[in-house]
């Protein structure tokens, strides 16, 4: 059987340690635009299936401090860079404070540089040590 009215949205976890890849974060959004469905992404701090809590990781930490100037937070850069591959995001919030933060994110625009870096914590949590030291030999 078929559906009798298209779905409006795809709801799935996203975050830089999981999001199906550099492609799938650049096209998904963009085919599912297409046909009026939107990526509404969750979970975008949770460490699944990460080794190391995103709010902590060296790269979010560097881009946020580019950003020092502006007060951007580490999870502002996270909800940002979901904003900016084209999903729509849920943040959880347990306090005002944390509700406030959520609700700042269009006061600054990450770079293609910084997307890239973010978008690119996905291929170092899922890839094996090996293939981190042989592309490292490689481009010495």
């Amino acid at each position: 059987k078929r559906a009798q009215s298209p779905p409006t949205y795809i709801q799935n976890k996203l975050s830089p340690y999981y999001h199906g890849g550099e492609e799938t974060a650049r096209s998904l959004p963009k085919l599912l635009q297409k046909r009026g469905i939107r990526l509404v992404g969750y979970s975008v701090i949770n460490p699944w299936p990460g080794l190391l809590n995103p709010l902590q990781d060296p790269t979010v930490l560097a881009v946020a401090e580019r950003h020092q100037a502006s007060g951007v937070t580490p999870a502002q850069i996270l909800h940002r860079w979901a904003l900016q591959i084209g999903a729509a995001i849920i943040p959880k919030a347990s306090s005002n404070d944390r509700i406030k933060e959520n609700s700042r994110l269009f006061h600054f625009v990450l770079t293609n540089e910084e997307m890239a870096l973010l978008s690119g914590l996905a291929y170092l949590a899922h890839k094996p040590p090996s293939a981190h030291h042989s592309a490292r030999t490689t481009e010495l």
